[in-house]
Formats: C-alpha cells, sequence, structure tokens
C-alpha cells in the first residue's frame, strides 16, 4: 500500500500514454492483409519489452554505471541488458508467438532459424536492437531533459538562498553604520536628528520592504543613494566634506539594490571620518544602452585611520558574491588604491 501510495498517477499515465503512442504508431504502419488483433498482440510485447529495455537503463544502469563515471561497465551491462531482453523475446517469439500466429512471421527476418540461430544472428541482434532502442533513446532524453529542469531549479534555488543571506549579512551592516550616525547625533542633542529620523526612515522602507528583489529600477538606487549622501551631510560642514554625485541616466535599467551602498558606506568611513581637512567625495553613475558604470574616488586621511577594516572587508566580499551571482560574466570590478585617493569603479552588462 505505501508503494501504491508513492506513485505519481499522473506522470505513470504519461508514461503509459507514451508507449501507446508507439503501439498505434507501429499499428498505422501495417499492411492491409496482417491481423489487426494479432498485429496488436505481438507489438504489445515488443512495447513491453522496449519500455523493460528503456527503464532498466533509466532508472538502474545510468545510476549505477554512467552517474558514477564507470563508462566501461555502462557500456558492458546496457549491452548485457539490451541482450537480456532481446533473448527474452526471441523465446517468447519462437515458443509463443509463432505457434498462436502462425501466418503472421512468413515474411519476417529468422522465422526459419532455431532459437540457438536467432541468439547468435549477428544481422537479427543487430535489426532487434535498432528496434527496441529507438523509442527508449526518445523516453532517454525526455528524462534527461526532466532531470536537468530540475537541476536548474535547485541551483535557482540555491542561488536564491545565497543572495538571501548575503543580503541579511549586508543590510545589518548598513543599518549598523546608520544608527551610529543618529546615536552620535543625539548624544550632540543636534536639532538635525529629526531631518535624520526620516532619512533614515525612507532608507528603512527601501531596505526592509523594497529590496527583497533580486532587481530594482536604477531610478529607486538612485533614490537611497541620494538619501544616504543627505543624512551623511547632516553630520558635516561644509568645511569638512566636498561631495558631489553626478548622473547620466540614458535607460531606465534594473539593478542589484544596495550593490554600490558599501561603496559609499567605506567612502565616508575611512574618507571623511578620519579625514583631520577636507575631505572629497565624487561619485557617477552612467546607464547607457547595455551597461551600467559607476565609480566613486576618495581622499584617503594623511594618517593610518583611513586603512580598510576587516568589517569592510567582510562587505566587499559580499558585494564581490552578489556580482557573481546576479551578474556572471557581466561585471567588471576595478579598485584602484593610492597614497591619496581611493577610487573605484564598476562596470555591469545589462
Amino acid at each position: 500500500m505505501n508503494f501504491i501510495k508513492q506513485i505519481d498517477l499522473k506522470r505513470a499515465a504519461l508514461h503509459c500514454l507514451y508507449w501507446i503512442f508507439f503501439l498505434f504508431f507501429y499499428y498505422s504502419n501495417k499492411s492491409d492483409n496482417e491481423n489487426s488483433y494479432a498485429f496488436l498482440f505481438i507489438y504489445s510485447w515488443k512495447i513491453v519489452g522496449q519500455a523493460a529495455v528503456g527503464y532498466g537503463l533509466i532508472y538502474w544502469i545510468i545510476p549505477q554505471t554512467l552517474n558514477k563515471k564507470r563508462y566501461l561497465l555502462f557500456i558492458v551491462s546496457a549491452l548485457s541488458w539490451l541482450y537480456f531482453i532481446f533473448a527474452l523475446l526471441m523465446i517468447l517469439k519462437f515458443y509463443y508467438l509463432e505457434p498462436k500466429f502462425p501466418g503472421f512471421f512468413d515474411d519476417w527476418l529468422g522465422h526459419k532459424m532455431t532459437v540457438p540461430e536467432r541468439l547468435t544472428s549477428v544481422k537479427l541482434i543487430l535489426r532487434e536492437f535498432s528496434f527496441i532502442t529507438y523509442p527508449v533513446i526518445i523516453l532517454g532524453f525526455i528524462s534527461f531533459n526532466r532531470k536537468q529542469q530540475r537541476l536548474l531549479k535547485l541551483e535557482e534555488e540555491k542561488k536564491s538562498m545565497e543572495l538571501k543571506i548575503l543580503k541579511n549579512q549586508l543590510n545589518p551592516h548598513f543599518l549598523f553604520n546608520t544608527l551610529n550616525n543618529l546615536y552620535t547625533l543625539t548624544l550632540k542633542k543636534d536639532d538635525k536628528a529629526p531631518e535624520v529620523i526620516a532619512k533614515l526612515s525612507e532608507i528603512l522602507d527601501f531596505v526592509l520592504y523594497r529590496c527583497n528583489e533580486d532587481y530594482v529600477s536604477i531610478e529607486k538606487e538612485i533614490t537611497l543613494i541620494e538619501n544616504y549622501i543627505a543624512l551623511e551631510k547632516l553630520r558635516y560642514s561644509e568645511n569638512r566634506l566636498d561631495i558631489l554625485f553626478t548622473k547620466d541616466i540614458e535607460y531606465n535599467h534594473k539593478i542589484s539594490p544596495l550593490i554600490v551602498l558599501t561603496f559609499i558606506e567605506n567612502a565616508f568611513k575611512h574618507g571623511v571620518i578620519n579625514e583631520t581637512e577636507k575631505a572629497k567625495i565624487r561619485l557617477h553613475l552612467e546607464s547607457k544602452k547595455e551597461q551600467i558604470v559607476f565609480s566613486i574616488e576618495n581622499t584617503k586621511p594623511k594618517n593610518d585611520f583611513g586603512k580598510i577594516s576587516d568589517k569592510s572587508k567582510i562587505g566587499l566580499d559580499n558585494v564581490r558574491k552578489q556580482l557573481d551571482l546576479l551578474y556572471p560574466k557581466k561585471h567588471q570590478l576595478e579598485i584602484e588604491e593610492t597614497q591619496n585617493n581611493y577610487t573605484v569603479k564598476l562596470y555591469l552588462i545589462v
């Protein structure tokens, strides 16, 4: 009973229809002088033989040999299984079918041979092998295609899960930095704190609700960047920060959310916070016909405090992993560090 419950009835029905189709395909090619009952009865046994070869190969021999890269064993096993089914059909034909329908096999190859002669006739073996295997090849192709579809689905699910894990690592990193900014202002009882909360609310709305998809419109990403820059600018006077964000948007492409924010965070964290003089940040975003280009350049403090920390490296590693998943072989990330400047250029093919 448990075995019956495990059977996929829809799939079993489709397999039955597949073999019934072949039976009627053979029947449509029968000659007018052949008895219909005898034809269907005899070819039903041939269909059983073809099905036995097919399922034996697909569900037994291939998983145990070919899938384990045991190629020689696969060839030997497949040929042995084919010959075994061929031998059973020849014996069935000689001892049961031919006596039951004596006039049906008069013109068939091997009709006047004995059983040993039939089992050793190369010509008969080759003809029967070709007859037995061609519906099996089609069934094998269908099975292989279904397996590939399942593998692709599993790969997509794995990719989606990896992205969720990476975003779950990245989002708290971003929120932690932003809340630190707010904490600093509240300690000072700065009048800018309400404005920071408003900007932070917009950013949280984006991070928590609007960037669950793999891609968002570039306009939404621009809004996020502008909100983040506005939030950061509240912390610094014009004497401390010189920032410019330029855009050249010809096409409203989609982009992975938060993919560039880590670079912007690092620019503020390592180029502004520890700078005793006026820091400079230059951001540029282009959206052309088939490409998105993002670049950011920031000055480095003239001390050791501007070095990239381990936490920042985690953020950069996450971005690289997301790029590999979302833009496989369709991105280029260039990071250049000199004594005075830190430059990042990201090219995305869309």
